[in-house]
């Protein structure tokens, strides 16, 4: 009994070392890399410009990245996102969020059919120390207000220190492992601090 006690204490052990290590990631933000691929983001970070190149996340085969930025203030991260300082809020501009689906479709012809669509926008914004964290969802629906894609902008700012920006490309509710990779890219936003 106790040997097995100790077996599965220590599975526990190596599967939550595995999937929750910190990182300061070049000596400039440190954050929990859950279940990305720790030893890839490691060896970003030991680059000599880790700070103008991006930063390396893997998860379940899925790849993509993110980048650092000196520009940490409210009104960084998505062009279309607005900030009212009076209320310490965030809202969208129109016109900027129709650029910005245009800029998408002109990236890739695949994403084409999103201009069809009603995009929603949902914005939340987790203050932290002297910044936050800013996601924002567009969600685009059909006539029938049925979600059909997504797409995710994180950005963390610690004002007049760093930022960290993330953008997906427009992903289909029905591409489940692109949903859950997106979600733990924001938990990786969410457990983010400056360190330097």
């Amino acid at each position: 009994m106790k040997i097995k006690t100790l077996a599965t204490i220590l599975a526990i052990g190596v599967v939550s070392s595995t999937y929750a290590k910190n990182i300061d990631y070049c000596k400039t933000i440190e954050f929990d890399t859950g279940g990305f691929n720790y030893s890839a983001i490691m060896q970003a970070s030991s680059d000599s410009e880790c700070r103008d190149k991006p930063v390396p996340i893997q998860s379940k085969g899925i790849k993509d990245t993110f980048i650092l930025t000196s520009e940490a203030n409210p009104t960084g991260g998505a062009s279309y996102l607005t900030w009212d300082e009076s209320t310490k809020t965030y809202g969208y501009d129109k016109d900027e969020l129709k650029s910005t689906i245009h800029d998408i479709v002109k990236q890739s012809g695949n994403d084409k059919y999103i201009e069809t669509l009603n995009p929603i926008v949902k914005i939340k914004f987790t203050p932290k120390d002297n910044g936050g964290v800013v996601v924002s969802d567009v969600i685009f629906e059909d006539k029938n207000n049925k979600p059909i894609s997504i797409v995710r902008d994180i950005y963390f700012y610690s004002q007049d220190n760093y930022a960290a920006v993330y953008s997906s490309t427009p992903i289909k509710y029905t591409q489940k492992n692109k949903i859950s990779f997106i979600d733990e890219v924001e938990s990786l936003f969410e457990s983010m601090d400056i360190n330097w």
